[in-house]
This record gives structure tokens, sequence and C-alpha cells, in this order.
């Protein structure tokens, strides 16, 4: 009797591994999770997900609103400051073109920092600035900062360098209520 379960057991095991071994592994990336970058076009892309994310259990739904979760790594202060510079630079309308890529360059004319630096200026004075996420995708790195003013709205500062250093990608964008 104990010899029939035990080849009955080992008999439905062995059915069950060649389903296991076929099924995809769970981190590998599925088609719709990777997105080609197209030089010039906007980035949308999902952050890294946090080491401790997948470790631990979802917390329960509650109908307050919860704080960004915590990076896998903090921000470095090098990144924090370089970041705060590249939004003062243009809060103030003054940004040094020798710090950007030729193509922002191109894209950041007079007329649209003077506008943006009107509109920067018109929020008031910086509350709070605070990495919130860290985009990588293949060579390029951008790096998402929360800016909380004086006055509404929260906004988000996109950006990223190139390997000499220069501001290669800025965007800034109010955060969706």
């Amino acid at each position: 009797m104990i010899v029939r379960r035990l080849l009955g057991g080992a008999l439905l095991s062995g059915l069950a591994v060649p389903l296991l071994a076929a099924a995809p592994h769970p981190s590998a990336p599925r088609a719709h999770d990777v997105l080609p970058f197209l030089p010039g076009a906007r980035v949308f892309a999902r952050a890294e997900p946090a080491a401790r994310d997948q470790a631990s259990p979802a917390p329960a739904a509650t109908d307050e609103p919860q704080p960004p979760p915590p990076l896998a790594t903090g921000p470095t202060p090098e990144i924090t400051a370089r970041a705060r510079a590249v939004f003062e630079a243009n809060r103030a309308g003054k940004i040094d073109r020798t710090q950007y890529t030729a193509d922002m360059n191109g894209r950041i004319t007079d007329a649209e920092l003077a506008r943006a630096s009107v509109e920067l200026r018109s929020l008031g004075e910086v509350k709070s600035f605070t990495q919130v996420r860290k985009i990588t995708q293949g060579p390029i790195t951008l790096y998402v900062f929360r800016i909380e003013l004086a006055k509404a709205p929260v906004i988000e500062q996109v950006v990223g360098w190139n390997e000499a250093g220069q501001v290669r990608f800025l965007q800034f964008g109010a955060v969706p209520q």
C-alpha cells in the first residue's frame, strides 16, 4: 500500500516537472515590458522594481494616500546636487550651455528658457527636492525628482547626463493628482 502511494506520487511529480520547466521564468522580460528607445522621443519606461517589493507581501489597501516607495538604492548626494543645480539654473533662466549637449542646446531656445524660468519662479520657494525614480534603459540613465514648491502643483524633473557629464535629457512636468 505504501509502495503504491510512493510510486503514484513519483509518477505524478514526474509529469509535473516538464510542465514547470516549460513555464516562462518570472524574471524573463516579456515583450510588453521592453520598450524601444527612439532618439528624440519622449521616454516612458517602467522604473526598476525595488528588491524589497519582490520579497515582501503587498500592503493592505487603505483610503489614505501612500508615500512613494523608497528607492532600492538611495540617491547619491552628487546626483541630487547636480539635479538641483540644473533645476535652479533653469529657474533663474541662466543656464551654462557648455553643460548641455548640442542636441539639448538646440531644443532649449532662449524664449523657451525664459518661459520655463517665469513658470518655475511663479511657484515659489522649494520645500523639498526628492529623487523618486531611477530609470535605466541600455546605456541611458534618467533620474526623476519630485519637487514640492510653495505653490501647487508638485512638479517632477527628469534629467540625464552623458558620459562627459553634460545634460542629455531634461523635462519638467506637473505630477498628476
